[in-house]
């Protein structure tokens, strides 16, 4: 009979073990890191740094003046309502293209003959270049032989010059931002609906639930932990919408639909003004986390609610 290793040696062939993957992990992992450190990480860092400096123009001397980048966003009405817009805007965009995403998903997931192929074609806004699909969504935003505005003159009305409207230039920005994302929306949601165990569905319909029933008491419920993930990633992804207004309306009229990366764009890459565009980078930085931590929070509050606590019972004699 063989005899079983002592229990040194044991441990030692575990250590010698995890010592091993853990150099592979290593080995592995650690191109991956300094690439993101090199392109990502450093980069992002040092624009932060920059926000405590004022340093306008490439040809200038940074000068350390603490928080007199920060002091002057708050104080600046350009950068505030940037800011406000970004944020409502984000909402807007994210609420809108959940609602729309969730009822794609209840589409997509019926049992309908090719629903494969309507699931790739929901899907190819999210995979098509922006530059290019704003340029086609501009053709037909165009004043004078655009396809709307032909439209209109069929009728006898007058063209519309979009590029002077505020309100139709936020219109067309959700719109557009609304279209690119719902198909991404909708494969998460899908996800997430084929992951409700279908026993739950067979329970509601014997107790009585309708459709309607068992939305709200199995569909709802299944989809919290998705409707969290989607939420806050949507979310984080519209308040720094930026393409959109850089290519449909450029921040006009008169800056009366810029947002704040664009707003951090025109500092770094137009006026170089690098302390501004460094601080507002911060400053978004910090919202959009404080935002996604309060959502999450919030979201999963039922989930971490502590139980009653259970008093002793006295035992007598």
């Amino acid at each position: 009979m063989g005899h079983a290793d002592p229990p040194a040696a044991t441990a030692a062939k575990r250590r010698t073990k995890r010592n091993r993957d853990g150099l592979i992990a290593f080995v592995i992992l650690a191109p991956m890191f300094l690439f993101w450190l090199i392109v990502s990480g450093f980069p992002t860092l040092f624009g932060f740094f920059l926000g405590f400096f004022d340093w306008v123009g490439l040809n200038d001397t940074p000068n350390f003046i603490g928080f007199g980048n920060f002091v002057h966003f708050f104080q600046n009405k350009v950068y505030t309502d940037a800011l406000w817009r970004s944020i409502w805007l984000g909402g807007l965009v994210t609420a809108l293209t959940l609602l729309a995403g969730f009822g794609a998903a209840l589409l997509m997931n019926l049992p309908l003959f090719g629903k494969g192929f309507y699931r790739s074609i929901w899907y190819i806004p999210a995979i098509t270049s922006t530059v290019a699909t704003t340029q086609v969504f501009n053709i037909f935003l165009d004043t004078n032989n655009g396809v709307i505005n032909n439209v209109l003159k069929s009728f006898g009305k007058e063209p519309i010059v979009w590029q002077y409207s505020a309100a139709w230039g936020i219109f067309w920005i959700v719109v557009y931002s609304v279209w690119k994302g719902v198909g991404g929306a909708a494969l998460i949601w899908l996800a997430g609906l084929q992951s409700v165990d279908p026993v739950l569905y067979e329970a509601a319909a014997i107790d009585g639930a309708g459709r309607w029933g068992k939305l709200r008491y199995v569909t709802l419920p299944g989809l919290k932990p998705i409707a969290t993930y989607i939420m806050i990633t949507s979310l984080i992804g519209a308040i720094q919408i930026y393409e959109q207004v850089l290519f449909i309306t450029n921040g006009g009229p008169y800056g009366q639909t810029e947002v704040l990366v664009f707003r951090i764009y025109r500092d770094g890459f137009w006026d170089f003004n690098l302390g501004m565009a460094g601080a507002s980078s911060l400053i978004m930085a910090v919202i959009v986390i404080v935002i996604a931590v309060l959502y999450y929070n919030w979201s999963t509050k039922s989930d971490r609610r502590t139980t009653i606590p259970v008093k002793p019972v006295k035992g007598g004699r």
